[in-house]
């Protein structure tokens, strides 16, 4: 499996701007906090829920950008 996601790393390198592919990749703190939830029981503190929320709206903006 790890060989699979270095393979997608490496062609999202190369189809766009490194900015972009890491600001998405991004997306992976918000799996990291869902299965730190559901496996440990952690709650989600204030800070980080707006933190999260900056994060989504900025890959957001990435995506919608023209």
């Amino acid at each position: 499996m790890g060989a699979f996601a270095s393979q997608f790393w490496f062609l999202g390198f190369s189809l766009t701007a490194a900015a972009n592919v890491r600001t998405l990749a991004l997306v992976e703190v918000l799996f990291a906090q869902a299965v730190s939830r559901r496996v440990f029981g952690q709650d989600v503190s204030a800070r980080e829920a707006a933190g999260m929320a900056l994060v989504i709206a900025g890959v957001a903006l990435l995506l919608f950008a023209p």
